[in-house]
This record gives structure tokens, sequence and C-alpha cells, in this order.
């Protein structure tokens, strides 16, 4: 396959990088960084297979010099009567030929084909495209049976639309969403469950299930407390309404509220339970 392209990776010190491809004007050369397309004022001709940078590449940055041969006019013209010269003859065959290499390099035709470097599609989609039918048709993105991905930088990944998943969706590490979620199941939520000494930092709105005292338990701004608080018992019994012996944290009965505990009760050293006026607290 002819060479159309030369690639290299910058130092952030060179500026002088060399390629081997023949060409007929100096503007059929054309030269990138990461995949951007450079002004001509951003480099030069050192010599005629030399392109010289006015600022050294950074680290790490692609560098690709490549040629795009004009076809928008033959290379010669001939007219009725004129001489023909053997360089205009070359010319316009080289004209062809490297118009065609090039699209032999950069092609990906009907039968298939391998990428070599990026495809931009200048904002357009890729659209009408069929499932694939292995793990290698996907092999960096594996969304056939899993989706694992881990972006550099943040490792935020962030989604704007819907997303459906159909299977389980694992998820490492905290999830934000902006929106409402939707559970389309008759399955179940499993929720995050532990004793109170391994409750996390308290947010407004946490809800968990307590191991300890075996219920359900939201964070409402100011301490936690049992959700939903239906007897249980054995069975499908809902006989028994259980609660507590010893009070931990200091905690005030909300606003116009009364409360009803089941007794004995032990108030910690230190630990101080407000009943506002008004209100009061049962202990039966």
């Amino acid at each position: 396959m002819a060479t159309t392209q030369n690639t290299y990776t910058g130092d952030n010190s060179t500026t002088l990088f060399s390629f081997t491809f023949p060409y007929l004007e100096e503007s059929d050369v054309k030269v990138s960084l990461d995949a951007v397309d450079q002004a001509t004022s951003e480099y030069s001709f050192a010599n005629a297979t030399t392109i010289s940078f006015n600022t050294a590449p950074a680290n790490g940055v692609a560098i690709r010099i490549y040629r795009v041969t004009a076809t928008d006019s033959a290379q010669a013209t001939f007219f009725a009567g004129s001489a023909i010269r053997a360089q205009d003859l070359n010319d316009n065959n080289n004209q062809l030929l490297y118009a065609t290499q090039e699209t032999v390099n950069r092609r990906i035709d009907s039968t298939g084909g391998t990428m070599s470097g990026d495809l931009n599609m200048g904002g357009n989609k890729i659209t009408n495209v069929a499932d694939p039918t292995g793990g290698t048709d996907v092999v960096t993105k594996d969304y056939l049976d899993t989706f694992s991905f881990n972006p550099a930088g943040t490792g935020n990944v962030d989604f704007t639309g819907n997303i459906t998943v159909a299977g389980t969706l694992g998820v490492t590490g905290a999830a934000t969403f902006g929106g409402d979620v939707t559970l389309d199941t008759t399955g179940a939520l499993t929720i995050p469950d532990g004793t109170e000494a391994q409750r996390p930092t308290a947010v407004t709105g946490m809800i968990r299930f307590n191991t300890d005292i075996t219920q359900f338990e939201g964070y409402n701004g100011s301490s936690w407390s049992s959700i939903g608080g239906g007897a249980t018992g054995g069975g499908a019994d809902t006989v028994f309404f259980e609660n507590s012996q010893t009070v931990t944290t200091n905690y005030t009965l909300t606003t116009n509220k009364n409360a009803v505990t089941a007794g004995p009760i032990t108030i910690n050293s230190g630990v101080t339970v407000t009943v506002p006026s008004g209100q009061s607290w049962v202990i039966v």
C-alpha cells in the first residue's frame, strides 16, 4: 500500500518532522494535531520533505502529516496544436495516481475495512447500525453482556436523554440522577443495609435498612427515624411494633407531634430528649 501519511508523537521540544510521500503542490500536504487540521500559519516547509512547526507540539500530541491531492482541475491542460511535454503528462498521471492512493488508504467500502485513525463525522450521526454479533465487534465497550466504562480525568460519565438497561446495571461508587428514576418492573429494589454504627454521613432524604432493629429508616434532616413502621411478626403476622430500648442521640420531637414508646427506656448520659411545649411523649 502506497504511503500517503506519516505520524509522530509530540515531545514538547521537537519542531521538525519529515515525511516520505511524494506530492505535486505544497498545498496538497496537510498537518493535523490530535486530529485537528492546522492552519498553514502554524507551520512551514523547512525543505521539500520536512515540516517545521512554529511551536513544538506538546507531549503526547498525535501529529499527522498527510497528503490530499487537489482534483478540482487537471494539473495540466492541453490545447489543440499545442506541444505536449512529458512533464505535463506525468503530472496529470500522478494527480490521478495520488488521489487514488489516498482514496484506497482511507476508504471503508461495502465489504468492510479497518480504521487507522479517527473518524470525524462533522456533527452528523452514524445511523442504521446492525447489532454486533460477537464481543470483538465492540471490544472496548463490551455492551453485549456488560458495559464497563472508566473514563480518564474526573471519572464522571454524563448522559443526556434516556438510558434503557435490559439486565443488571452495576455501579461502583456514587451515582447522581438529575431527574426522576422509574423502575418499571415486577421485581424489587434492594437498598443499602447495615447496623446503626455503619450509618453513612447523613444527608436529608437518605433511606436504608437498619439491621439492628430490622426496620427501614430514613434521615429527616436532623435524625434517623423508622419509615413504614408497620407491625411485624412470624410468618405473615403483623402483631408487634418494636422500638429500641436506649436513646443514644439527642432528639427533639417533630413540631406538633406526640410520641409513644414501649418501655423500659434508657437515656444515655449526656443525651437529651426534647419534648416541645404542648406536646407529649408517652412511655408504656
